[in-house]
């Protein structure tokens, strides 16, 4: 596994780099990572810029392709050569180029896709000569021949229209007739459910090199915590200390607690209610949970999931109780508290296989109602007036009125 720095430095930042290396055209790339991990963002962000840069030294082209909402192979290759073209030009027609060229690249299309706008071919084709859209389609094609990158996006998104083993079919025939560096970026767990023959099958014969895009915790917040968030400043270590007490690891969920965090920070009286909020934000939007904290004093604890009310079986809630602070991965506390619950009422064998059950349909709840409430301690009773109203807040995306 890799951080951020070291994939970059893979690329593009040694002497050897891989973007930079002749022998590479031809090749495809996979980087890879989990739900979150930041992939998309770091290409954009800490690859893009320079790599264009490199690619306009060497007279080559490069094409950003997200498979999202499209519905074609043909679209696909449409938007690459109109990406490739564009690249090229200097002048600010970049539109009206693209019409143009485009229309013959793609004469086997009833219409094309130009920037979002479909465009009927034999009326687009009047307006320029025959001979001005070769010399244009030559261009856009020369660029991304022999050293262009092509980098396609958004596998998990794509249309259920375009049949996976006709897409890699597609990706691998552009790489090796155009000699390009291609590059995939996918969510690693996405063909573990989805078509996981087909991605074996391509790994193995057509996929030449891979890289998973594992970022720290800390890497993975500067990553997102943009200009956008300086007025945070005074509460970022706060909001991140919470963060790593959650061990999520989540870009899409980092934002969303920093965008609540801003629009509460005038009702923040301390860096404490900035860290309950991002504690709750994350139990909200990761297992949609928000705890009641007037019941943890007594014999029941309840935990509120949508539309259903859990009440923790007493049980349950003493064995809980009992596991010590040392006990905190999933698995081990789960294990050790199984293990508790089924040494007691030996009588009552129907009790203890509910217990079993309630313990397998709620492991989500339960284990985080011991990790912040009765393990860590984060839920406190003299918190219970700022926990309502943080909960609120998280629930109902309103901000209360002071």
């Amino acid at each position: 596994m890799a951080n951020q720095k070291d994939i970059k430095n893979y690329l593009l930042d040694k002497d050897n780099a891989y973007l930079k290396q002749e022998n590479r055209n031809g090749e495809i790339l996979m980087l890879s990572g989990v739900w979150g991990s930041g992939k998309t963002h770091f290409w954009k962000n800490e690859i893009e810029e320079e790599l264009k840069t490199e690619q306009e030294k060497q007279d080559k082209s490069y094409a950003f392709i997200s498979l999202y909402g499209k519905d074609s192979i043909e679209e696909l290759q449409n938007e690459i050569f109109q990406l490739s073209y564009s690249f090229s030009q200097k002048d600010n027609d970049v539109i009206s180029s693209a019409y143009s060229v485009f229309t013959k690249v793609t004469s086997f299309m009833p219409k094309i896709s130009v920037f979002g706008l479909e465009v009927e071919l034999d009326k687009s084709a009047e307006k320029v000569s025959a001979e001005n859209m070769k010399q244009q389609i030559e261009r856009g094609i020369d660029r991304l021949r022999n050293g262009g990158v092509i980098c396609f996006d958004d596998f998990e998104r794509k249309s259920s229209k375009i049949d996976l083993n006709d897409l890699f079919g597609f990706i691998t025939n552009l790489t090796e007739v155009f000699k390009t560096k291609t590059i995939i970026i996918t969510n690693q767990e996405f063909f573990k459910d989805n078509d996981s023959e087909v991605f074996n099958r391509i790994k193995e014969k057509s996929v030449n090199k891979f890289l998973l895009l594992d970022p720290t915790v800390d890497e993975l917040f500067d990553t997102v915590y943009t200009e956008k968030y300086s007025a945070l400043d005074k509460y970022r270590d706060s909001i991140l200390e919470a963060i790593k007490v959650t061990e999520e690891k989540n870009a899409r969920i980092f934002i969303q607690v920093l965008d609540n965090c801003l629009e509460y920070k005038n009702q923040a009286k301390s860096e404490h209610e900035m860290f309950m909020l991002t504690i709750i934000t994350v139990l909200f939007v990761k297992y949609n949970l928000i705890f009641s904290m007037g019941n943890f004093e007594r014999a029941r604890i309840k935990g509120y999931l949508p539309d259903i009310v859990f009440e923790i079986p007493y049980t349950i809630l003493f064995n809980i109780r009992k596991i010590q602070k040392t006990v905190n991965s999933k698995s081990q506390f789960f294990h050790t508290l199984k293990a508790a619950v089924g040494k007691g009422e030996e009588s009552k064998e129907e009790h203890i296989k509910e217990n079993f059950k309630f313990l397998d349909s709620n492991e989500d709840m339960i284990f985080q109602l011991y990790k912040y409430c009765i393990n860590e301690q984060y839920f406190k009773e003299k918190d219970e007036k700022l926990i309502y109203k943080l909960n609120n807040f998280v629930e109902s995306g309103i901000l209360p009125d002071e």
